[in-house]
Parts: structure tokens; sequence; C-alpha cells
């Protein structure tokens, strides 16, 4: 196995995705390759922080103590129960947080209008993180790394998808925030060409997640360029990510 098709097992690597005999030999690898277990550890490190990717609510005092009581009030009436409720913060401890205090929020009535936009992102990006997270734990997923080039030298990223389903998505860690006027499109490329899909705005503050949309089964390659304002139709802008799926 030359070593171009070792460093496509790092993402399998990261996911728990490999079968014995290909853990044996990547394992192996990795031992006298520092290239490779830097991007093994890299991306592990995507995943983890994925968990870490919702981003911060700041309610108003009023609403942070309507939360408060509502909080106390619950712990009091678990304990006229007999039975007391933990909170369990798993690996996604953080997501989970963030969808309660949504819930939370939209009960509240008129004290969430100073969260509106902030809730309905919160919850955009909470969908679209567990959708993510359905297809890693699918064991008919597959992964596939996706190397940077010079305009992201730094970033790591992954693809995982679910073939037969457009259940595909892009993970990338210390990916750069988009210049003014200019937004991250992605692609992908078949039999057929190479085909634009949805442009993304990031600001770099928290790991980089977008959904293809496409079923990537029968896929080639997958990639993510910088394009101006609006994204291209025909021929790709400056790759920034790319991968042979």
């Amino acid at each position: 196995m030359d070593h171009g098709n070792l460093r496509q097992l790092a993402a399998g690597a990261a996911l728990g995705d490999l079968d014995p005999d290909e853990r044996r030999v990547f394992d192996a690898h990795v031992r006298g390759c520092a290239d490779c277990a830097r991007l093994s550890g890299d991306l592990h490190d995507v995943l983890g922080e994925l968990a870490l990717a919702a981003p911060a609510l700041t309610p108003p005092v009023a609403l942070r103590l309507s939360i408060v009581g509502e909080v106390r009030a619950a712990a009091t009436a678990s304990a006229r129960a007999e039975s007391t409720r933990r909170w369990r913060l798993g690996a996604f401890g953080a997501l989970a947080a963030a969808a309660v205090l949504a819930v939370v929020a939209v009960g509240l009535g008129a004290q969430t209008v100073q969260l509106g936009d902030q809730v309905t992102a919160t919850r955009s990006e909470l969908d679209e993180q567990a959708a993510a997270m359905a297809v890693i734990v699918d064991p008919a997923h597959r992964t596939a790394s996706l190397s940077a080039d010079p305009a992201a030298s730094v970033a790591q990223a992954i693809v995982v998808y679910r073939p037969g389903s457009p259940d595909a998505y892009v993970m990338a860690d210390h990916l750069p925030p988009t210049p003014d006027g200019k937004v991250y499109q992605l692609w992908y490329a078949d039999t057929a060409g190479v085909h634009p899909l949805g442009t993304y705005h990031y600001d770099g503050r928290h790991p980089f997640l977008a959904g293809f949309g496409v079923d990537l089964g029968s896929s080639a390659a997958a990639m993510i360029t910088l394009e101006p304002e609006g994204g291209a139709v025909g021929e790709p802008g400056p790759q920034v990510l790319f991968g042979d799926l």
C-alpha cells in the first residue's frame, strides 16, 4: 500500500472505522511516519472540537433569572416525586447545553425576542451537527481525508457520507475565515464532471461543518474552493481542500 493510500486511512482511524487488517497496517505505518502520525492526531482533534462547535448564546439578565427559576422549580418538583434527575453531559455536552438553552428560551414567551435570531441559528446548527453525527455512527458510512492547499496550509478535514443518500458532510478544523467578499464553496466530481454546491461564510471561531446535500456514493472526489460572493457556477476557483473519495 503506497503512502497516499495510507494517508486516506487516517480518516477511518479517527472514526474507529478501519477493519482489523487496515488498523494493523496503519498503526505500523504511523509508528515510523511522523507526517501520518500528525495527520491522525489532527483528525482526532477535528472530531473532538466539533462537539464544541455550537456558538455561545448571551441571554439578557431577565432571561437568565427566569431560566434559573425554572430550573429550581423543576428540581423541587423532582424531589417531591422522590426521584432526582441528573444531567449527564457526554462527548456532546456543549451541544446539549446549547439545545436546552434554546428550548427553555422558546418557552419564556416575550423574553425570547432578544435572542430570536441566535436561537434560530443555533437550532439550525444543532440539527446539522446531529445529522452529521448520525452518519458517523452508521456502520454503512464512508470516510475520506481532504488535503489542504497552501491557502489553508494548517487545515485538517474529513468527509463522512452514507452511500445511496444525500447524507454527506465535511468537517474541518483550522480553516481560515473567509475574506470580505468571498465565500467557501463545496464541489464534488464524478464521471460527468465537476459540480458546484452550496456556499458558506465562515468566521473561523468554530470547527467548520457543511452538508453536501448530494449522494457521494459514486463520486470520485470532493473539494472546497474560495470564490467571490455568490459562488461559482462553472469552473472552480482557488482550491482550499481536496480529497479522493
